[in-house]
């Protein structure tokens, strides 16, 4: 390539595996399934693909005089975001309600953005992107501990069919001394067992305060059983 040297394409290499590979090891340190080697490869193999653009108009030049051949780098770049989308799928967990591997598949997304932006020569944005990324992933993860989301959850309870409607309004007064609001109530009878199925469908603050409501619940005269899901 006459646009770049050796020495050129080399730091740029380097450059995608040291950055990459910073991403890759904070994952790693985490424990997640995308780690060291998948972040290096997909952050190198962007750079790859963007270095190698530079070098295609050598490729044309047997054409004669007078003709043109233009080239968009925007179109390669927005092959490589659209293409890692399956590496980024493939690192989403999900079990029950709960869903994994988010953060990771947006590392996997950035680090193959960082290997364009290497690939292009921008080593100041790449540099000052990664330092950015890291801090996000490592300080910011501990201030979500300290963040109590809203969850949506669904609680259960069996009573026999005579005492439904006392336990019901006894369990939503036990709810709302947890501060846990009732958004909605579904009844199930059962004339043959002589037992009352109650879903409350509420909002939590803390989905760690499951287990003493539930406990509550079921310590309540009459309860048969008690599910919080």
């Amino acid at each position: 390539m006459d646009g770049l040297s050796f020495y050129s394409i080399l730091w740029r290499l380097l450059l995608a595996v040291v950055l990459g590979g910073a991403i890759g090891l904070e994952r790693e340190f985490r424990g997640r399934p995308a780690g060291l080697r998948t972040h290096i490869l997909v952050c190198l193999g962007a750079a790859i693909m963007m270095i190698a653009w530079q070098g295609m108009p050598d490729l044309y030049r047997p054409l004669p005089r007078g003709s043109r051949v233009t080239l968009d780098p925007g179109r390669i770049a927005a092959g490589i975001i659209t293409g890692i989308g399956f590496l980024g799928a493939g690192a989403i967990i999900r079990i029950g309600d709960l869903v994994r591997g988010l953060t990771t598949a947006g590392c996997i997304w950035f680090v193959a953005a960082l290997g364009i932006v290497i690939g292009q020569g921008f080593y100041p944005l790449a540099m000052a992107s990664t330092v950015i990324a890291l801090l996000s992933l490592m300080i910011l993860s501990r201030a979500e501990h300290h963040i109590q989301p809203i969850v949506y959850r669904s609680i259960l309870m069996a009573v026999p069919v005579p005492e439904a409607e006392s336990m019901e309004k006894r369990c939503r007064a036990l709810l709302e001394e947890q501060e846990i609001k009732v958004q909605d109530i579904a009844h199930k009878l059962s004339l043959e067992s002589g037992k009352a199925e109650i879903t409350f469908q509420v909002r939590a603050r803390n989905q760690l305060q499951g287990g003493a409501v539930l406990r509550a619940i079921a310590a309540l005269p009459g309860v048969m059983e008690a599910h919080w899901h």
